[in-house]
């Protein structure tokens, strides 16, 4: 009977070979998790600093404190999915069981609250870098400022919900990570499957950025257009991991066997050289995606006056009669937001054909050193040859135009970095398997996701606290001056924004040159990662082989035994 099982399960999924559907139906996992995390990671630190009020310090330092449970949370998760062994295999149960638990704390992380002074408020001393700056010269000494009043209670609220999310979301986001190597033992279906699976995945990063924000200006109360935006946001996500739970099989099994913490860190850093080498580089990597974090700023700010959008709002009521509220981050959100996510689309489809050329290594050097100059380019032509921040609105437009075009190939590194260190982590979970004999996908890739999340939530901090010293509260202050304004009728003019052009220039600089920075540095350790492709997939062949033979002979050793 048992061997009857294991023919009809192999006759549905194909060990060898990756059908299209199965593929199809594994990228609703990014998918679904994309789609969630985008408006985490596009619209989250806008929604505390600006909305909840926290200001970029506070809210910088919610996402690091969140971290330190990060660091108890992934490997213990990693380690949970190393031990399980269900009729739905390793790593694909918790993709069901934790769905509604992650759209849950999704939606709580975007409630309408408004706790004010209830529970009294704090403030945070900080450098205010452009007076320190402009002691030089004369006695040089660091200035410090005192941010605006911030309610404990929504940074309570803030904090309580940002860990229940990130600890659902963990427990979806490992086991899916793991599940490449379990779903496509092939390394070269694997590629595949994982390049398509991020170009459908990126979809999800596009789709928040064309429908959240007309939601949430839909009402009057920002409060309430966030949360309507998270349920229906929670839905999709929810849905596609349901779907693709149902879609995938599991193909690699192994017997049940407990590994403990210690003889698993043993077995992946100590014994492994390039998983340490790995680590830095995903460690800095989480760099190079925190530009993105700014630009919902820069188009709030930075863009700001540059179209005329009252006058459009003007001209579209005139002749349509149907009055619709346009703002920069809107409108310039979204469109910025596509051509972004259509280049991380391209760069992920490309990948597999480059890979034919050359070895992944070389390929992820080499795309993160062109880029890192592409970036530096960008913020020079944009800021000294066509100033997008020109009062002239002529310049500025083109300027704009000029960031927009360039951005669609700066962001290429993006997609083609998610794939390759996707690749080259599960190549090395099946090293690890031949060399040790245990199976630690779980383990390995929770180890994969603290350290990302430790670069981002420092570096992300260090940030935020960087274009708060530079003067954010003043733009905070502006845009209460701004919808004083519209309340009276008036508009803010586009002059009273360029005054604060220290604080502009220092979220452009985020924008651009932090991505270089990140892309050199993430580029550094993989000049000492030693692996040889065709010969590994050689021998993990003639390993799966031979443990495939030892399977066989127990079984019909088992069978054997019970006539």
């Amino acid at each position: 009977m048992r061997e009857k099982a294991i023919v009809k399960k192999s006759a549905r999924f194909d060990i060898e070979h990756a059908s299209a559907k199965e593929i199809a139906l594994f990228s609703l996992l990014p998918f679904g998790l994309m789609t969630i995390s985008n408006v985490v990671g596009s619209a989250l630190n806008l929604y505390f600093s600006d909305v909840l009020g926290l200001g970029l310090v506070a809210t910088g330092l919610i996402l690091a404190v969140s971290k330190l449970w990060d660091a108890v949370n992934d490997p213990m998760m990693g380690l949970i999915v190393d031990r399980t062994r269900s009729k739905w295999g390793k790593c694909r149960p918790y993709i069901l069981l934790m769905a509604l638990p992650l759209m849950a704390s999704f939606i709580l992380l975007f409630s309408p609250v408004e706790f004010g002074d209830r529970f009294g408020t704090f403030t945070v001393n900080q450098i205010d870098m452009e007076a320190t700056f402009a002691t030089v010269g004369n006695g040089f000494h660091v200035v410090r400022t005192v941010s605006s009043a911030i309610s404990k209670g929504n940074f309570i609220f803030a904090m309580i919900a940002y860990l229940l999310f990130y600890t659902f979301n963990t427990a979806v986001d490992i086991p899916y990570q793991g599940l490449p190597p379990l779903l496509f033992p092939d390394s070269k279906q694997r590629v595949r499957a994982i390049s398509f699976s991020s170009i459908l995945g990126s979809i999800g990063t596009i789709l928040p950025s064309i429908v959240l924000f007309p939601i949430v200006y839909a009402f009057s109360d920002q409060r309430i257009g966030f949360f309507v935006g998270a349920i229906v946001f929670s839905i999709v996500g929810g849905l596609s991991l349901g779907v693709s739970f149902f879609g995938i099989k599991e193909k690699v099994v192994l017997k049940p066997k407990r590994v403990s913490y210690f003889a698993t860190l043993k077995i992946i850093f100590a014994q492994n050289k390039n998983i340490r080498i790995l680590m830095a580089s995903v460690f800095f990597a989480s760099i190079t995606n925190l530009g993105a974090m700014f630009l919902i700023y820069f188009c709030k700010w930075n863009c700001y006056g540059i179209i005329d959008f009252p006058a459009l709002e003007e001209w579209i009521f005139s002749t349509f009669h149907k009055r619709i509220s346009m703002t920069e981050e809107g409108i310039l959100y979204p469109l910025l937001s596509i051509t972004s996510g259509i280049s991380y689309m391209l760069s992920m489809a490309i990948v597999p054909r480059l890979l034919k050329r050359m070895s992944k290594k070389k390929l992820f050097i080499r795309q993160s050193l062109i880029f890192a100059a592409a970036d530096v380019a960008v913020f020079l032509i944009c800021r000294y040859v066509f100033p997008y921040n020109s009062p002239d609105l002529t310049l500025a437009r083109i300027g704009l135009t000029i960031y927009a075009l360039l951005r669609f190939f700066t962001n290429f590194p993006v997609g083609m970095s998610t794939v390759l260190l996707t690749a080259i982590f599960a190549d090395t979970v099946d090293t690890i398997e031949m060399n040790s004999g245990e199976r630690l996908e779980g383990a390995t890739f929770s180890f994969k996701s603290l350290v990302n999340k430790l670069g981002v939530a420092g570096f992300n901090l260090i940030m935020m606290a960087t274009v708060q010293s530079f003067g954010y509260d003043k733009l905070t202050a502006l845009a209460k001056h701004k919808d004083a304004l519209k309340d009276a009728g008036q508009i803010l003019t586009r002059e009273a924004v360029l005054e604060n052009n220290t604080t502009l220039n220092a979220i452009f600089f985020m924008l651009t040159v932090l991505g270089a920075i990140g892309l050199i540095l993430q580029a550094v350790p993989m000049f000492f990662y030693k692996f040889n492709e065709e010969e590994n997939q050689l021998q993990i062949t003639a390993f799966r082989d031979e443990r495939d033979r030892q399977r066989e002979a127990e079984l019909k050793a088992a069978v054997r035994s019970t006539k």
